[in-house]
């Protein structure tokens, strides 16, 4: 019987195989310099509201952990909230086959939504769970 149960703890405390998602809706033309203001061009997008509207925040690098970001005052709904575990849509306005990922962890581990250039959508697997951010060559 101890074995048994020594098993079973031992099959739940394996990691899984995380899962991703590709987003291939197209880009709102809200992840921009003139929107994010400051001249940047901003290369990942996050939003507070689904479907692009709402608060919006950018960034030209990844992120290890969004705790201390928060969406862009007057953006929209949402506006001065964490973005940590607040967003639910994503946009990625990189290079040509490149793109952004958001991730469920800080550190850029657990599960993700991916996005080419140009494209975008709501998050699926991170969707109010959202950790970190990354830009350059995705993995979707």
């Amino acid at each position: 019987m101890a074995g048994l149960v020594a098993v079973a703890l031992l099959s739940t405390a394996a990691p899984s195989n995380a899962a991703g998602h590709r987003s291939y809706g197209n880009n709102t033309g809200r992840c921009n310099a003139t929107v994010l203001g400051g001249g940047n061009w901003q290369p990942l997008c996050l939003f507070y509201v689904h479907d692009g509207s709402g608060a919006i925040w950018g960034q030209d690098g990844s992120v290890y952990d969004l705790r201390d970001h928060h969406f862009i005052s007057g953006t929209g709904t949402g506006s001065g909230q964490y973005v940590k575990n607040n967003a639910t849509a994503m946009e990625s306005e990189y290079w040509e086959g490149s793109g952004g990922t958001v991730w469920f962890n800080s550190g850029y581990q657990g599960n993700y939504d991916f996005a080419y250039d140009g494209q975008g959508g709501p998050l699926y697997y991170t969707w109010n769970e959202n950790a970190s951010t990354e830009v350059g060559i995705g993995v979707g």
